[in-house]
């Protein structure tokens, strides 16, 4: 206990994103996944360049940024998408607090917008072309693959706020899911979906629907697109 307390105050006053992530650690807020905030800019390019093609930009095409960390991402995006409406979400304050201050730095463009919350449970119903997940359903203590998982995250908060982001994504939309220890497909809301793009993500443990360790088990990461409502309905009710 002595020693956990010392790494969390030498985090601490080391200052920056390793305070940050040990305060989220320390207080594990409602809807906390991933503590650590690493990003850069351009991060995904071959991703967004993909999803460029495919998207339409217009003013009307509105993108989510779900964990959206210091904002790397959404300033990416909004270079690949120069008139689509672009929102980032992060559960830290301080990390949104530096969005806010790039923003406002880098001219206060009004298609770019920012929030702290744990989920999307104040996001209209079918309002976004585009939801991007990226790193977020994971936590780093799990690189040695413990054998349950529920002390840091549970399969049960990664399938309630899924049902959020496709509750908000509009039929046709893009789901984008990448480094996630939890598999999509074993999701109460996988069937609302068709994988566009998959990727076995071998590189993270991945854990069941009981938090449990699934050895050898690749994830499913990829490119999800939302169905069309009524055939959505007709295959959930198989």
């Amino acid at each position: 206990m002595f020693h956990e307390w010392l790494r969390f105050m030498v985090q601490v006053l080391r200052g920056g994103e390793r305070r940050r992530s040990a305060l989220l650690i320390r207080r594990r807020p409602q809807g906390l996944f991933q503590p650590y905030g690493t990003t850069r800019e351009d991060r995904y390019p071959e991703l967004f360049q993909s999803i460029h093609q495919v998207l339409a930009d217009t003013a009307q095409t509105r993108l989510l940024s779900f964990g959206c960390s210091t904002g790397e991402e959404v300033f990416s995006l909004a270079r690949y998408f120069r008139h689509a409406h672009i929102r980032g979400v992060d559960i830290d304050a301080g990390r949104i607090g530096r969005c806010r201050a790039r923003w406002q730095r880098e001219g206060r463009e009004p298609r770019l917008s920012f929030a702290c919350a744990g989920d999307v449970a104040l996001e209209p119903t079918a309002s976004y072309d585009l939801v991007m997940a990226m790193a977020v359903f994971r936590h780093g203590a799990l690189g040695e693959s413990p054998t349950d998982c529920s002390a840091w995250i549970r399969f049960s908060d990664f399938d309630r706020v899924l049902g959020d982001l496709a509750r908000v994504l509009k039929p046709g939309g893009l789901l984008v899911i990448r480094h996630a220890n939890f598999r999509f497909g074993d999701t109460s809301v996988a069937g609302l979906f068709e994988c566009l793009r998959g990727e076995a993500a071998l590189g993270s443990p991945i854990y069941g629907r009981d938090d449990r360790l699934l050895p050898g088990v690749p994830g499913d990461d990829g490119i999800y697109r939302k169905r069309p409502a009524a055939f959505a309905s007709s295959n959930m009710a198989r």
